[in-house]
């Protein structure tokens, strides 16, 4: 655990409303006056592809994943870039700042020399007055102070001007020094617990994963008696099983384009409208869905929803998949979902629904793309997909096992996901606790029974 700190004995008014009280000897400073300089990026022309040849890091927004230190690009730069002045390099320890864009008040610094496109502004500090390292702290405590001053119509930006300008908190260099210190101690042991949980939630999805497919191929009985299905995706299955295919059990139908439907019909009240980002552990998530008018609806009856219809998304995540349980009066499909349901009964519901959640759904989408990236999941192909098939007492005992045993599995992955929540949380507010001064951390030092 870290330990608690005691507050600063002396405070004053910081005129920067959102942090009111700050120690009684720290300043806020316009941050123009605590830099060397300031650059906004550039991205070399695209009629020479040689400038994108080299060893030089070049960065955009998508390179900032959330770390502090950036030391990987997707793309890089060659000295001839650098020579023809189409683009700049900062040097190591320089705090680069999204200031366009989506991703507009994402924060990092370089661990080396690179270059960065012009949706990224450059700050090198006057060392003797700001530690870049306290800087890239403030920035990221202010990322929402950032998007709501930020002036746009389309895209957020900010511009160098507006950086100047910004009211930055300046503790004497010698405090932000052990600031620092503190915040990189502590936000890696934090990383550190963040990162071995992630890793669980990773372990306990393989199991899952490795349940549902173990018992839609194996069955229950460890020692029955097993056969080659004679099916790539599949493998053994017991000997009394059959194999099927989708075509010749299931009903399946999607929307076919969008029929002119335009999102600016989208009403209050009406019949739901579900697309695959409504799907949510399994069900639909009733309360995310668009409306459409009731002549919408009746356009298109082959995909009006009934309860007990299984849904997968053939677009975008192929294979996301939930059953259609307490369904509004009237529901019906967006164009990038399947709706199936069995012409006799043949499976149950329940035991498809697991049978597409297990790898040998996963490994025949593969086979069939033929190692290329899918967006689309065409309807013949899922058509054609071969499942094995027990009966259906076996299918019903298959279905409630998996269930029981994922139920726990998911119990404990959303309970991991809830503590590493509550991780990001803290350390955020640790940052913001000692940066702004609100905890006194000078007499800090490491516990070494601290974990890194």
């Amino acid at each position: 655990m870290i330990k608690e700190l005691e507050e600063y004995s002396k405070y004053k008014k910081s005129d920067i409303q959102w942090i009111k009280m700050i120690p009684y000897h720290w300043d806020v400073v316009k941050l123009k006056y605590l830099l060397k300089d300031i650059r906004t990026g550039s991205t070399p022309s695209s009629n020479k592809q040689e400038y994108f040849e080299g060893t030089i890091k070049w960065y955009t927004p998508g390179d900032f994943l959330g770390t502090k230190m950036l030391e990987s690009s997707s793309r890089t730069l060659n000295d001839l870039a650098i020579y023809d002045g189409e683009a700049k390099l900062f040097p190591g320890e320089s705090v680069l700042l999204v200031g366009i864009g989506a991703t507009l008040g994402k924060v990092g610094m370089l661990k080396e020399e690179a270059s960065f496109n012009q949706q990224i502004t450059g700050l090198l500090v006057n060392e003797a007055l700001l530690n870049p390292n306290f800087l890239y702290y403030w920035l990221r405590i202010n990322k929402k102070t950032i998007l709501e001053i930020a002036n746009y119509t389309t895209l957020p930006i900010i511009n160098n001007e507006f950086i100047n300008n910004f009211d930055t908190i300046a503790p004497p260099i010698c405090e932000q020094n052990i600031i620092t210190k503190y915040l990189d101690s502590k936000t890696t042991q934090i990383n550190y617990l963040i990162a071995v949980k992630e890793r669980l939630i990773e372990l306990l999805k393989e199991k899952r994963q490795a349940v549902i497919t173990e018992t839609v191929t194996k069955g229950l009985d460890s020692n029955v008696k097993m056969k080659d299905s004679g099916i790539e995706w599949i493998g053994e299955i017991p000997e009394h099983w059959e194999t099927t295919k989708i075509k010749y059990t299931t009903y399946v139908k999607g929307r076919i384009g969008w029929q002119g439907l335009r999102s600016d019909e989208f009403i209050d009240v009406g019949p739901h409208l579900v697309t695959g980002t409504d799907f949510q552990e399994g069900n639909v998530n009733w309360s995310t869905c668009y409306r459409i008018s009731e002549e919408r609806y009746e356009e298109a009856p082959e995909i009006q929803l009934k309860n007990e219809d299984l849904l997968i998304t053939k677009d975008g995540t192929i294979g996301k998949t939930a059953i259609v349980k307490n369904k509004p009066q009237k529901a019906i499909l967006n164009s990038g979902v399947f709706v199936t349901r069995p012409y006799k009964e043949e499976y149950l519901t329940e035991y498809l629904y697991w049978v597409l959640n297990s790898s040998i759904f996963i490994d025949y989408i593969d086979i069939m793309s033929s190692g290329t990236t899918v967006r689309h999941l065409y309807q013949e192909t899922f058509k054609n997909f071969i499942y094995p098939l027990p009966n259906l007492p076996e299918q019903k005992r298959i279905s409630e096992l998996i269930s029981n045993q994922t139920s726990h599995l998911n119990d404990v992955i959303n309970q991991t996901k809830i503590q590493i929540s509550k991780l990001k949380e803290y350390r955020e507010s640790l940052i913001y606790e000692a940066v702004t001064g609100k905890i006194d951390v000078r007499d800090y030092a490491p516990d070494k029974q601290e974990v890194y």
